[in-house]
């Protein structure tokens, strides 16, 4: 794999020698950023929207250059 994969999540950069590839999981463009897959909320950054959601489940296809952001998913306590 190439070092010219590289993406932004949260505005870091990461390549290849962090872990990304050319196809990831939602859980593993969070763990870039130590956020927990049971509660992280990625989005992508897009040319129609500022952000559109990616899907929890299966992987995307990961292009150099990407944006993303990752949050933590609200969880009220009781």
């Amino acid at each position: 794999m190439s070092q010219d994969l590289e993406i932004t999540v949260n505005r870091r950069r990461f390549d290849a020698s962090d872990g990304v590839r050319a196809r990831m999981s939602a859980a593993e463009i969070a763990a870039l950023v130590g956020v927990p897959a049971r509660n992280a909320v990625v989005e992508r950054e897009t040319a129609r929207e500022r952000y559109a959601a990616v899907p929890c489940s299966g992987d995307i296809e990961v292009q150099a250059g990407m944006h993303f952001l990752v949050t933590r998913e609200f969880v009220m306590g009781g």
